[in-house]
């Protein structure tokens, strides 16, 4: 096992590699230029070249990429274009949040899709499976940025329960209740898509495990119905659910720039669309790097936990 995470960490850097040379590339050839956003209209040509050797956007772009990845191995992201701070700095104060919400997110999903699920396999054919399966093909099609928007027309403008956005009320305490109200609303709109995929995977895993006939003999021998599904029936069927949730990751990733947007979450999510915004460079190749960091490492931790929920998966 040792040996095999090894070897992933390894095949890691060249992927990261290359990954930071498409990004960078495609970046600074998007449509729109960093200097126009930080000089006046009426700015001279001299004006204009300084801002760009201030900003080091006048040199070519291979020496702008060797730059950049040569500060990137010494542990300096460099600084934002718009705001001069240092982009670590930056990242290190949005990383919390977007933290926060994707793993609440992912917790309140997986403890609503997994017994769904299960109960959905159980039930199967009948009126309760049908339900549960409809209910999560629309959570599945609804876009997180409708379901947001009516959410907070429902419980923010209609019933005034919850607040439209942010992570506090301007001058309060930021204390725990503040905190999970203005949570609720974002985690409802992620945990809605990842507990609508989930659920249809777990009931097809459980109904190939449920037909096995280990399941069978375990029946007869009059083990209890509780016991029978979760310690034979749900581990067995625990390696496809394994390989969604290492899928989640991405697609939460990016479902969090959605929802941050909608609900003012000053996470990630938020700051990515900020800085397309102000052409920020810096800051959208550290939040690329960053993203592509937060995917192998999902999809190391799905192998890893492959065998641990299966011994009989061994790695070379």
């Amino acid at each position: 096992m040792k040996k095999y995470i090894l070897k992933r960490l390894m095949i890691a850097v060249p992927v990261l590699f290359m990954v930071s040379i498409f990004s960078f590339v495609i970046i600074n050839l998007a449509p729109g230029n960093p200097v126009d956003l930080y000089v006046a209209p009426d700015a001279t040509a001299e004006q204009i070249e300084a801002t760009k050797t201030a900003l080091g956007l006048d040199q070519p772009l291979p020496v702008q990429y060797i730059k950049w990845i040569t500060n990137l191995l010494q542990g300096n992201l460099g600084f934002s274009y718009s705001t001069r701070q240092p982009v670590a700095a930056i990242l290190f104060s949005r990383v919390s949040p977007t933290l926060q919400l994707m793993g609440i997110s992912l917790a309140v999903g997986y403890l609503v899709a997994i017994p769904l699920g299960i109960y959905s396999a159980v039930k199967k054919n009948t009126w309760v499976d049908y339900l549960i399966t409809s209910n999560s093909f629309l959570g599945v099609s609804v876009p997180n940025f409708f379901l947001g928007l009516g959410l907070i027309y429902i419980f923010s403008l209609q019933l005034a329960w919850l607040p439209t956005g942010g992570m506090q009320v301007l001058g309060g305490d930021g204390g725990v209740l503040e905190r999970i109200q203005h949570l609720v609303l974002p985690v409802i709109v992620l945990a809605t898509s990842i507990s609508g995929n989930m659920i249809r995977y777990v009931r097809s895993s459980m109904i190939d495990v449920l037909g096995e006939n280990y399941l069978r003999t375990a029946t007869a021998k009059g083990l209890k119905a509780r016991d029978i599904l979760t310690k034979h029936g749900l581990r067995n069927a625990l390696i496809p659910i394994i390989t969604i949730i290492g899928m989640d990751i991405p697609k939460l990733i990016g479902g969090a720039v959605v929802t941050e947007q909608i609900f003012q979450w000053p996470g990630l999510g938020q700051l990515m669309i900020t800085s397309i915004n102000s052409r920020d460079y810096p800051v959208l190749m550290a939040i690329t790097l960053l993203s592509a960091v937060a995917v192998m490492a999902a999809n190391i931790s799905t192998d890893i936990l492959y065998a641990v929920v299966d011994p009989r998966i061994k790695y070379d």
